[in-house]
């Protein structure tokens, strides 16, 4: 692959894919290359590259004589993302609590510090905001790169109903107290308890998310969401 076709399809897979998770592209909507190489002014071939990467990355489904469709989650995708993300990120506070990297240490303390004003300014995006840096620390502390990038991939892949639950009234209150027992237990050093607080936290998260989709999409949906 040449060096403007790599770019033009890195271009094209940023584009589709902040257009899925920020539901410019809705759940179930088919889009085509043409379509797409048409709105960026390039050749399809980066697109259907793009296209096929996204596919990957389960966001994106292709579809004999239909199309490209962008994915629709069901109850038992959040079901299959969450076992993976408890068992995964559990081990990343149990690894990021042997971590003593005085700078990141302290960036970890200040991004729970940010999450805590965000829920007293009534904040919703800047909670969201500090929750990724607070978790991005902690891929840091535990020095893991793919399980960082599979955890990211796994986060696109439900972030489209993530901005509604960050939304659920409580909610945020709720999870600041499980990330300051989560943190405070690695600052600590202790591991073990770090990861059961993680596993519990993030049980609680996708019981939540199982009851917002139940109460407030599903009985507006025929499928999926």
């Amino acid at each position: 692959m040449g060096k403007e076709s790599a770019t033009y399809q890195q271009q094209t897979y940023d584009y589709v894919r902040g257009q899925i998770i920020n539901l410019g592209f809705k759940p179930g909507e088919f889009i085509n290359d043409a379509q797409i190489a048409e709105r960026l002014s390039i050749s399809r071939t980066p697109v259907r590259e793009a296209f096929q990467r996204l596919e990957k990355e389960g966001l994106l489904v292709n579809e004999a004589r239909k199309g490209w469709r962008v994915y629709m989650l069901e109850l038992v995708d959040i079901y299959e993302i969450f076992d993976l993300k408890i068992a995964i990120e559990g081990m990343v506070v149990r690894k990021a609590a042997e971590c003593t990297d005085k700078a990141l240490r302290k960036d970890l303390a200040g991004a729970l510090a940010d999450m805590k004003s965000a829920v007293e300014n009534d904040d919703p995006d800047a909670w969201l905001q500090a929750d990724i840096h607070l978790h991005n620390v902690l891929f840091l502390m535990a020095s893991n790169e793919r399980a960082e990038q599979v955890i990211k991939n796994l986060n696109d892949q439900w972030h489209r109903i993530r901005l509604g639950y960050v939304a659920l009234q409580g909610r945020t209150e709720k999870s600041i107290g499980e990330h300051a027992d989560f943190v405070r237990s690695v600052l600590s050093g202790d591991a073990e308890k770090a990861e059961m607080q993680m596993r519990e936290h993030l049980a609680r998260v996708r019981d939540d998310l199982i009851q917002l989709v139940k109460r407030l999409v599903l009985p507006f949906s025929n499928s999926g969401f």
